[in-house]
């Protein structure tokens, strides 16, 4: 595994984003009009096969809103799926650690390639706590904001479900499905992108543009999972690192 370093550049998927029909938010592309994957897995994880694995990336914007699919596995103990978004002028190219929530912010002096300046942050992970629960949280980077939304499955690690409102003003539709058994496979090696791209289940989100500050042009997204503590960085990004 390879361990988070301070000014490790990252590289990033650059969503071109036509408009196509809107997709159902329920954890899967089948049926769905994405189109092809704006980004495809290159090397296997080392945090688990079919555990935490990140195979492809799927977007389209429809009816004032970003839908984003990223086909995979988050494993049921926490891991973070980290999810940084540009899509705004400005931003942190090297993360301030603000807002800090669920203790984030020990990623501060983490920084990205250049060009790539994140405006928000979600942060998904699943697990048992209190319940079998899948939370999620929405932050606004470099502010004091962001929004914490519980159990949004009500009691289950898996389903879809809409979020309530705070720092977005309208709710963020979200589905997680962990059926996938096939993908990349456990690694450092390359990975078989014609297996990462026969994958069509994962996670799935939806939020409004006037959310992300985005009034024009491409959104830009790098995705990685991440231990619990936020503190050690698997080999799944997206856009993908170079095997080994």
């Amino acid at each position: 595994m390879k361990s988070m370093l301070l000014g490790l550049p990252l590289l990033v998927a650059v969503l071109a984003v036509p408009a196509l029909a809107q997709p159902t938010v329920d954890g899967t592309i089948a049926g769905d009009s994405y189109g092809g994957a704006v980004s495809v897995q290159a090397v296997e994880t080392q945090f688990g096969d079919n555990a935490s694995e990140l195979n492809a990336a799927y977007c389209t914007i429809e009816n004032g809103r970003l839908y984003l699919a990223l086909t995979g596995n988050i494993e049921g103990n926490f891991n973070k799926l980290e999810i940084f978004i540009d899509s705004r002028a400005g931003g942190e190219n090297t993360l301030s650690g603000s807002p800090g929530n669920d203790g984030s912010g020990v990623m501060a002096g983490f920084s990205f390639d250049a060009g790539f300046e994140a405006d928000y942050h979600f942060i998904a992970r699943r697990g048992f706590f209190d319940v079998n629960r899948f939370d999620l949280d929405f932050s606004e980077l470099g502010t004091a904001n962001f929004s914490f939304y519980g159990d949004v499955f009500g009691g289950t690690q898996e389903g879809s479900g809409v979020t309530g409102t705070g720092l977005n003003t309208q709710p963020i539709e979200v589905a997680y499905d962990n059926s996938n058994v096939a993908g990349v496979l456990g690694g450092t090696g390359a990975a078989d992108q014609a297996a990462a791209l026969a994958v069509q289940t994962g996670l799935e989100l939806s939020v409004a543009l006037a959310d992300l500050g985005h009034t024009g042009g491409d959104i830009k997204v790098c995705v990685f999972v991440n231990n619990g503590d936020h503190n050690y960085a698997s080999n799944q990004f997206l856009g993908p690192l170079a095997p080994p």
